[in-house]
């Protein structure tokens, strides 16, 4: 587009004429729409500022609606100048602030008290719609993408209640949801004056009649074991989770079901494992990680099916595998600590597989503290009580254990206990590696360190265990010491020729000698091998939780 070099006079009731859309840019310009030149925002000169009304916007909006105006031309010539051009001069500087970028993303009041409230509102909700990335540029009609004839109804209500308490007002619906989710947070509404709470619960009530999805979901969770507004009540809450998952396909709303009923609340503590059974189905077919591990506890403890623990722990391994994959990719707030347990429960069952056990648990203990800080949800210090409980009982067991050096850095080979967190570390991602030897008097340090998937990216931390010291944390790099020997020349060999330095994508781990203290590590590059040792112990440095950093 060509650049306008000269200054634009804008008088006073042109600036309110557009403020009405009586006129956009291409007329103030006397130009073609098409033909709208890029502007530096200091060309215009405006003979007086002329604060935007309540009433201006109204017409404006009725102007779009009555002449069918395209999103094009709404953009180009009404929108866009208006941040760009227009907003000190209407005055919109002092309703929502000096930044006119912002505009779509601030926060507004809940309900309208004020004409600038209103028009605050309205700004934004348009703004909102323009930066969806959904949002159409071509010549599709505005009424159709934007609810103009509810932002209408808005300003009708509030200019013929404005002499009536915020409270007595009408709201339309879009404002009504608004306000019930703002508010649908019981920190805030046990806070909340008696009349928001109040007005929570009418629209809230009036919504869910009309089968409004947003109103029918809070209405049924705020019944689910109550809250400052709505006192317990299983039944209907149940009576709402219906209409969620059968007219919405809200598969969390069957899962809530299927507790429901697994716990017996609508029958006074007695479980109804058949209804629970279907709930729990319908919540599978949706994916959802609860009800498939409610399941796999069923088919565990047999209630309503034939018991069947094989399935049932591949079950809990699966979802361990899947819920610890969204753990490591920052999702704190997934059910990685409720899968873990899960593990522990069937590990139990096993003696010889007590380290592997207390090592899920201090997985567990470090998931759900992660939960509880970042995404706490209902419950969580209950799984968090059963973790610690079970934690203190297995380290009883664990410290007796056979091969198990309990509290000590230095851990015997040959077995699984001690090279998993080393096999972990290097399989939780399909990444390279860096690995970097240095040698100290009759001792090798090994460090292997994960590279970035993209050139530039971020490295990602995956999560790392060490039972015998309780360490649990998501780390990039694993520290190692081994002793030097006839098993190391190899490491001996990557100092002199290669600086100590070799990159590698997978590790091999075996015993060569069938129940010995003798472990061999083979790393490989491509599939050719760059470095291998065998040792019969191994000194685990110190590691550190780098998700802290952050």
């Amino acid at each position: 587009m060509r650049k306008h070099d000269s200054y634009i006079f804008v008088t006073q009731d042109k600036l309110a004429d557009f403020a009405r859309y009586n006129i956009g840019l291409a007329d103030i310009l006397n130009i073609d729409l098409d033909d709208i030149p890029e502007l530096e925002p200091d060309v215009f000169d405006f003979e007086n500022d002329y604060p935007m009304s309540l009433d201006d916007l109204k017409s404006a909006l009725e102007n779009f609606r009555d002449e069918d105006t395209d999103v094009y031309e709404f953009l180009l010539n009404w929108w866009y100048p208006t941040l760009l051009y227009f907003y000190d001069s209407l005055c919109l500087d002092e309703v929502m602030g000096p930044d006119a970028d912002l505009v779509g993303t601030l926060d507004v009041p809940d309900l309208p008290v004020t004409e600038e409230d209103l028009i605050a509102t309205i700004f934004n909700v348009i703004g909102r719609s323009v930066h969806t990335p959904s949002f159409p540029t071509n010549a599709a009609s505005l009424a159709r993408v934007l609810d103009i004839e509810s932002m209408i109804e808005m300003i009708d209500n509030f200019n013929e209640d404005r002499d009536l308490p915020v409270d007595r007002r009408r709201y339309t619906n879009p404002q009504k949801i608004a306000f019930i989710n703002h508010w649908n947070n019981d920190l805030m509404l046990e806070d909340a004056p008696e009349h928001t709470r109040r007005m929570f619960r009418k629209f809230t009530d009036e919504l869910a009649e009309e089968k409004v999805f947003d109103a029918v979901k809070i209405k049924a969770y705020c019944l689910y074991g109550g809250n400052s507004v709505y006192p317990c009540d299983y039944a209907e809450s149940a009576k709402l989770l219906e209409i969620l998952w059968k007219d919405f396909s809200f598969g969390y709303a069957a899962d809530t079901l299927g507790y429901i009923y697994y716990y017996g609340r609508l029958a006074d503590g007695k479980p109804d494992y058949e209804k629970a059974f279907f709930y729990f189905t319908v919540a599978s077919a949706y994916n959802i990680t609860e009800a498939r591990y409610k399941l796999a506890d069923m088919f565990l403890n047999g209630y309503y099916v034939a018991p069947n623990p094989p399935l049932a722990y591949q079950t809990y391994i699966k979802l361990y595998n899947e819920t610890r994959y969204y753990f490591e990719e920052g999702d704190y707030g997934c059910d990685f600590a409720d899968c873990a347990l899960r593990m522990e429960r069937v590990l139990s069952l096993m003696p010889v597989q007590c380290v592997h056990k207390y090592k899920i648990l201090l997985e567990a203990a470090y998931a759900i503290d992660k939960r509880i800080r970042y995404d706490k949800e209902i419950g969580d210090d209950s799984v968090a009580a059963t973790i610690r409980e079970k934690l203190a009982r297995t380290k009883q067991e664990v410290m007796g254990f056979p091969t198990f050096n309990y509290g000590s850095r230095t851990q015997r080979l040959g077995n699984n206990n001690t090279t998993e967190p080393i096999e972990e570390f290097v399989n939780s991602f399909k990444t390279s590696y860096s690995m970097s030897v240095k040698r100290s008097g009759n001792r090798f340090k090994v460090t292997l360190t994960r590279m970035p998937q993209v050139f530039g990216g971020k490295v990602q931390l995956s999560l790392s265990t060490q039972p015998w010291v309780d360490f649990t944390g998501l780390v990039s790099k694993f520290d190692l010491t081994v002793d030097a020997g006839e098993n190391t020349q190899f490491l001996d060999f990557l100092i002199d020729k290669k600086g100590g330095k070799c990159e590698f994508d997978s590790l091999t781990v075996s015993d060569p000698i069938e129940y010995s203290d003798l472990t061999s590590f083979s790393f490989y590059d491509h599939g050719r091998l760059v470095c291998m040792f065998t040792a019969d112990r191994v000194f685990f440095n110190k590691p550190k939780d780098e998700s802290e950093d952050s």
